[in-house]
């Protein structure tokens, strides 16, 4: 009988999509394939849980508790959507260093404990970070008084336009100072906006600079976008300290208001910046009234996304 039944099945379309089903079935819930995709840090269809993950990220990011990704955060929810996105988050932060605690760790709790992601096979396959983590950045602008309007890798729509936001957007009022989040090497400082406006067919995210820096043999660059006018307190050459003001806050070229594009790359791909913040660090915020020069100097750098 069984063989029967095997020969059916075999011989027909239908018999085979049945079986590619059955075999394809637990990968798939692997890949919670069943509500969003998660694929080396982008999850699709991720504007479904934007505004809860904002919200929850906002809290946190304020308070300079510590980050935790939305693709952290999934992995859990979408195995028991009973857990929310606050409980999650704040499980998967150490208290002390505000670093993301290994999933392993995570999953050594007793409501994780019972979930089929935390079992030993799917941990080695899931991705998700098992070691603790280096945070070589200090904040790019005080986070007590800012906003994220923005998350790396957010599905979003701009004046109309989709797209994927490579970057965190993250508000605050104008001329706000924006620091350097690590010791490098100012690669350029574009200034091309003399007024703090909007204009819909920039492609270069305003007036911004860039810097790079080697952490442990690691080449990162640093793209501040949006920045105010005539703002700019460094130069092309200059080399800058993490914590260093750099500008302040604008909302020129392809913008919706005042904010700072934060964007970071490695080896010449974009990452996330925010992963590499210490939320230990206590930014120097006795830079008095911030009235920097106006340096005007230009290159070619282009970023990966325009606002």
């Amino acid at each position: 009988m069984k063989k029967k039944i095997l020969s059916i099945l075999l011989g027909s379309t239908v018999g085979l999509v049945v079986i590619a089903l059955i075999i394809l079935m637990p990968v798939l819930m692997i890949m919670n394939f069943f509500g969003a995709n998660i694929t080396d840090g982008y999850i699709e269809n991720n504007s479904e849980y934007a505004d809860e993950y904002i919200k929850v990220a906002n809290k946190n990011i304020k308070a300079k508790n510590g980050y935790v990704s939305l693709e952290r955060i999934l992995y859990f929810y979408l195995a028991d959507n009973t857990l929310t996105f606050d409980e999650i988050y704040t499980d998967n932060i150490d208290k002390e260093t505000k670093k993301l605690i290994p999933i392993s760790e995570v999953c050594s709790i007793q409501k994780y404990k019972v979930l089929d992601v935390c079992k030993a096979e799917n941990i080695s396959s899931s991705g998700q970070i098992d070691e603790e983590q280096a945070k070589p950045f200090s904040p790019p602008i005080d986070f007590s008084s800012s906003t994220i309007t923005s998350f790396f890798m957010e599905e979003r729509v701009v004046y109309g336009e989709a797209n994927v936001h490579k970057a965190w957007d993250i508000a605050n009022s104008e001329k706000t100072p924006v620091y350097a989040t690590c010791d490098g090497k100012v690669e350029s400082v574009s200034f091309p906006y003399s007024e703090n406006k909007i204009d819909t067919n920039d492609t270069q995210a305003g007036n911004n600079i860039k810097i790079s820096c080697e952490v442990n043999d690691l080449k990162y660059i640093v793209f501040y976008g949006h920045l105010f006018p005539n703002s700019s307190k460094v130069k092309v050459g200059d080399s800058v300290s993490k914590g260093q003001v750099i500008a302040g806050v604008g909302t020129t070229g392809y913008s919706t208001g005042n904010h700072l594009h934060y964007q970071v790359y490695l080896d010449g791909q974009v990452i996330d910046g925010m992963s590499l913040v210490d939320f230990n660090y206590d930014l120097d915020n006795s830079n008095g009234d911030f009235k920097p020069p106006m340096l005007p100097d230009n290159d070619n750098f282009q970023p990966s996304y325009k606002n």
